[in-house]
């Protein structure tokens, strides 16, 4: 018999771990985040095996750590293969998708399994196409009502080329490319190439009711998306999503997006690692107005049918001759934009004027990876994050990303008000009345007469129909969000009757608050983790704010003295951006990292505020360390300019804030603390690039039935009475 000696002190650990056998669970998000999603990779302590068991007099689980792993090259390579055999097999074993099973439309998935893309997938549905459409480009790809596709989720065309609708559901790319088509791009002008649900939004949000009353909406979970392959052209975003769990973006290449590559609202643990953004769109033809003239379309087609006629200019007009030239308007474009790439002037100089894109890129706020709380991300920047865990985001991870090449500019529209109301259509379009890059007219002469053309003689003519109850409210035509009242309606119809509009700014064509680019956006959740990006070459084109303002689209953003007093956004960049966050709602972990992230060459000739990692409103529970932020090549730490490698807002009312930064971080721009009513400047001499914050260990009061801790409710946050780190002094 052979004796093997092992240390007395292995020996106990291996006795004490077989006697928790039984009441034990491994916690799989703490072992192996190499394995491609089949556990939540999650941790930083992928070496160390945690464990739990139940505490005899609470009940609680308590969780235990066991020896660290020794690393065995050897050991190692098998599981590398193996993993690699794996999903081999697992790829070969999906079911395949095809240009084909997208000619009727979007391709819904419905049942779990595997899939993976067997061919390159250009959506171009075979439904109306404009080459044969009644009305050719104005109306060409809308749906059929009834058949195959809910009347309320398509109401406003084919929003996706593939949904998925169903959870546990892998999808591989499979080195192919899955995009919008160009003709397609133009037309729909809200899309995600792959939508995680059977809606674009929730119920009760967006420019139409996506979900009716007696239907339900459906989010995916349990959702892998890995590559290598790419998902590219939309004229929104790559992947959008609400309410979704469990979903594991990684090895997909991003290209060619207006908005974003990611978009999730509400979701709870999402992993988006080794992905690459190589840039977003640069060829977009048409402004935000176009959306407008497509989305009025199918109102004044019932006007048209109707008889429909009303006073335009004192002269008495009809809805079909309005209805008819707005048709010819959109074929317009779309014959120019897909013989030439953009609207000619010397031959549509009407279209030109209205339609025109001249920088290029998409005319709002623009992103590569953005989540958000509940509901659409059109809003100002998050707040206050909720104690409710229902309508927040939680346990983020956004790693080893290389984003480049975004640029954006912000088309400021300025918004007429009326009894404080924003002048809007029945889409949520706002009433354009001039051009705010040269104060040029659009649709009010320079004396104040009114000047109309074919969008706002629409949008004029169904907002009174809608008054007259001429037009009622249903799945295809929502009339509730008008709000063009009988003050404009009344001017409209006069020849000579002039108006002065008092204008609310810092919002786009349909009234969402500018916010720049934001290149990584986290709002609004409950523990999240920044790590290992790699942000280069980022532009906002964006022209000087309009002046000629009466008030501002605020939202909740907190303003401090070194951006506009007047609240206009649309110039700025942030490269990282979190707001109304906290740390993890774990005890396993502590506090969410923004951590060796690389942040180079940003630019804004207008820009007020070019941050590379902006900590916003009240958000608690922070750690900062690693990043090297180098915005622009020969900008310092000069005070005054916009240029800033960090800034924090501390947390209103307390005396303590958990952000905390180091001198592991190398910033070559200057650092701000702001205070809830003002600007602070951090004191920093230009050779030492960071301050490091004092701090110590404090544990929060336990929760009771009677007490619900909030962020920013009580001193220093403690909103789940877990053991942290809180800030007293964020200077030495």
């Amino acid at each position: 018999m052979t004796t093997i000696k092992i240390p007395l002190i292995l020996y106990l650990q291996i006795v004490a771990f077989r006697a928790l056998n039984k009441k034990c669970f491994i916690n799989a998000a703490a072992i192996d985040e190499q394995q491609e999603g089949r556990s939540f990779p999650f941790s930083n302590r992928s070496q160390e095996l945690f464990i739990s068991t139940h505490d005899a007099t609470t009940g609680a689980r308590v969780a235990l750590k066991a020896p660290r792993q020794v690393h065995n090259p050897i050991i190692q390579e098998n599981q590398r293969r193996t993993t690699k055999k794996r999903r081999t097999s697992d790829i070969n074993s999906a079911s395949c998708l095809y240009q084909a099973d997208f000619d009727q439309g979007t391709k819904i998935i419905t049942e779990p399994g595997s899939y993976k893309l067997c061919e390159d997938i250009t959506f171009y549905p075979l439904v109306n196409p404009p080459e044969t459409s009644s009305e050719g480009a104005a109306n060409a790809f809308e749906p059929i009502f009834p058949g195959p596709f809910d009347e309320n989720a398509f109401g406003l065309g084919f929003f996706a080329a593939l949904s998925i609708a169903t959870s546990d559901v892998t999808l591989y790319l499979n080195d192919y490319t899955i995009q919008q088509s160009k003709e397609h791009a133009l037309l729909q002008r809200f899309f995600a190439v792959i939508e995680l649900a059977d809606s674009p939004f929730i119920q009760g949000v967006g420019p139409a009711q996506f979900v009716g009353e007696s239907s339900s909406f459906n989010p995916a979970s349990n959702i892998k998306i890995l590559g290598p392959g790419t998902i590219g052209l939309s004229s929104h975003h790559g992947i959008h999503g609400n309410e979704n769990q469990n979903v594991l973006i990684k090895f997909v290449k991003f290209e060619r997006f207006e908005v974003a590559a990611v978009s999730l609202n509400n979701v709870d643990r999402l992993v988006i690692r080794n992905c690459r953004v190589i840039q977003n769109r640069h060829d977009v033809p048409i402004l935000g107005m176009f959306s407008a003239a497509k989305f009025i379309r199918p109102y004044g087609k019932v006007l048209k049918d109707h008889g429909y006629e009303m006073t335009l200019r004192g002269v008495q007009t009809s809805a079909a001759d309005v209805y008819d030239r707005l048709v010819e308007s959109i074929n317009n474009v779309y014959d120019d934009v897909m013989k030439y790439g953009k609207i000619m002037e010397n031959v549509h100089k009407s279209e030109h004027k209205l339609f025109h894109n001249e920088p290029g890129v998409v005319d709002g706020p623009c992103y590569a990876f953005l989540v958000h709380g509940k509901g659409p991300a059109v809003g100002d920047y998050g707040f206050k994050l909720s104690s409710n865990s229902n309508i927040t985001s939680s346990r983020i991870l956004i790693k080893e990303n290389k984003i480049n090449n975004i640029k954006c500019w912000v088309n400021e529209i300025p918004a007429a008000i009326e009894n404080n109301k924003v002048m809007n259509d029945a889409r949520g379009s706002v009433l354009q009345f001039i051009r705010s890059t040269d104060n040029a007219p659009i649709a009010m002469e320079s004396d104040g007469t009114y000047k109309g053309n074919v969008v706002a003689d629409m949008q004029i003519m169904v907002a009174k129909a809608i008054n007259e109850d001429v037009i009622e409210d249903s799945a295809q035509l929502q009339t509730v969000v008008n709000s063009i009242d009988e003050t404009i309606i009344g001017w409209a119809s006069s020849s000579n009757l002039t108006y002065q509009p008092k204008y609310r700014c810092n919002g786009d064509s349909m009234h969402h608050v500018n916010k720049g680019i934001t290149v990584i956006r986290v709002d609004d959740t409950v523990g999240f983790r920044i790590e290992d990006n790699v942000i280069t070459s980022v532009s906002n084109l964006s022209p000087s704010a309009f002046d000629n303002c009466f008030d501002y689209n605020r939202g909740t953003h907190f303003r401090a003295e070194d951006e506009q007093s007047n609240l206009q956004q649309g110039s700025n960049i942030r490269g990282v951006s979190v707001a109304a966050v906290s740390g993890f709602h774990d005890d396993n972990y502590d506090r969410s990292l923004i951590t060796g992230n690389k942040l180079i060459d940003f630019s804004s000739i207008n820009g007020k505020a070019i941050v590379g990692i902006d900590v916003q409103n009240r958000c608690d529970s922070i750690e900062i360390k690693d990043n090297i932020v180098d915005l622009h090549e020969g900008i310092g730490h000069d005070q005054g300019d916009a240029y800033l490698a960090l800034r924090i807002q501390k947390n209103k009312n307390s005396e303590e804030f958990s952000i905390i930064f180091d001198k592991t971080n190398n910033f070559s721009q200057e650092i701000k603390v702001l205070s809830p009513s003002n600007a602070i400047s951090s004191d920093l001499e230009a050779a030492d690039s960071v301050v490091h914050a004092r701090s110590r260990v404090i544990r929060c009061p336990s929760k009771t039935k009677d007490l619900e801790w909030e962020v920013g409710t009580s001193p220093g946050g403690c909103p789940f009475g877990f053991k942290k780190k809180m800030n007293m002094n964020i200077f030495e």
